[in-house]
């Protein structure tokens, strides 16, 4: 765009924001990595396929405050999803824990679970018992 100041011409290019990206944010803040990367012995967190239960509201509260949407309060029972709504989701626009929720219902597939799930260290593996 030519943008003319004092007789001047300036080129002037626009800087166009698409909006965060919820697959960035799932990845950066450790949805994929306690939700799928982790064995549920360590971390037994439901598949985020359970975001398909969940309305935006809804979302957003389970985000910000760490609530289900069935009213269970994961803080209150030292859920580590409690504690990291609290501590790190709390702190989210809600731009971003839409683009988040937008990510998990239209982006996250099962067979991207399996995928990520493929990615669990072999440290983390059980080993079969020897006889």
């Amino acid at each position: 765009m030519l943008k003319v100041i004092g007789g001047l011409a300036f080129l002037y290019a626009g800087v166009v924001s698409a909006g965060p990206s919820g697959e960035r944010l799932a990845y950066l803040v450790g949805c994929i990595n306690c939700h799928h990367q982790t064995p549920k012995e360590i971390i037994n967190a439901p598949p985020l396929a359970i975001v398909q239960a969940y309305s935006l509201p809804e979302f957003k509260k389970l985000m910000k405050v760490g609530v289900t949407r069935v009213g269970r309060d994961m803080l209150a029972q030292s859920s580590i999803m409690g504690i990291v709504a609290k501590e790190q989701f709390s702190h989210f626009t809600d731009e971003e824990v839409a683009a988040v929720y937008n990510y998990l219902r239209t982006g996250w597939t099962a067979e991207r679970a399996a995928k990520e799930e493929t990615k669990i260290p072999s440290l983390y593996k059980a080993e079969p018992e020897k006889k």
